[in-house]
């Protein structure tokens, strides 16, 4: 929080100067921008925002944040070109890489950050309607930016007929994907590898024991249903 508060204070007066660290936010829809933040750009699985329902703690929490900002009345494209700064050019040691998003991609989701981190604005920020159970851990847990439920290919196996199949691992062990294997996978995400992904990725936003036994459990049953 410190951190994005320093860039805030940081970005005025390089725009006061006439500088700039890559070219100031080009528009951007924040509807669209909504959707990348919870999907592709797997940004819920490292931060909270409420409007988004992402529940990550690996980074900063972007409504505690920015709260400061809108209560000052900061204007939203000089928070938006802050978000987008950020996505260019992480803090060191913060662990975000540079450039997750790029062009477009990541001008929506700065604009949507901006106009819905903090946000008391009920219709422009309603909150995301994620569902209970399962399915809210789902989104809240950013597992969605890592696995489908379509069977299209992402960073992550799709969880599309995952349940009940037979799994090869980076080891050469063959194993089904039955509840206790599943189990395992979401509280240890680097126990069992699949062939073909890379340990560190899972485990790098979600920790060993980070998901309560209860949740992995709903999350279970939710890939259960997606057949």
């Amino acid at each position: 929080m410190t951190a994005l508060r320093g860039a805030l204070l940081l970005l005025v007066v390089a725009v006061a100067a006439g500088c700039g660290t890559g070219g100031p936010a080009k528009g951007g829809d924040a509807s669209r921008g909504k959707k990348l933040f919870v999907s592709e750009g797997r940004c819920g699985s490292c931060h909270t925002l409420r409007d988004a329902g992402s529940r990550g703690t690996v980074g900063p929490n972007l409504d505690a944040a920015f709260r400061r900002d809108k209560q000052e009345k900061f204007k939203t494209s000089t928070i938006q070109n802050v978000v987008l700064d950020q996505i260019r050019y992480p803090t060191t040691g913060s662990g975000m890489p540079a450039n997750l998003l790029k062009g477009q991609n990541a001008d929506d989701v700065a604009a949507y950050v901006a106009l819905c981190a903090a946000s008391t604005d009920t219709k422009a920020c309603p909150g995301t309607a994620v569902g209970t159970g399962g399915a809210g851990l789902y989104a809240s847990l950013g597992c969605q930016g890592c696995h489908t439920i379509d069977g299209s290919k992402s960073s992550g196996p799709t969880f599309k007929g995952l349940f009940g199949s037979k799994v090869q691992l980076a080891n050469g062990q063959t194993v089904t994907a039955d509840d206790a294997y599943l189990l395992d996978s979401i509280v240890d995400p680097d126990k069992d590898i699949v062939k073909g992904y890379q340990p560190g990725v899972m485990s790098s936003v979600i920790k060993k024991g980070q998901v309560q036994q209860d949740q992995a459990q709903q999350l279970v049953d939710f890939i259960k249903k997606q057949k």
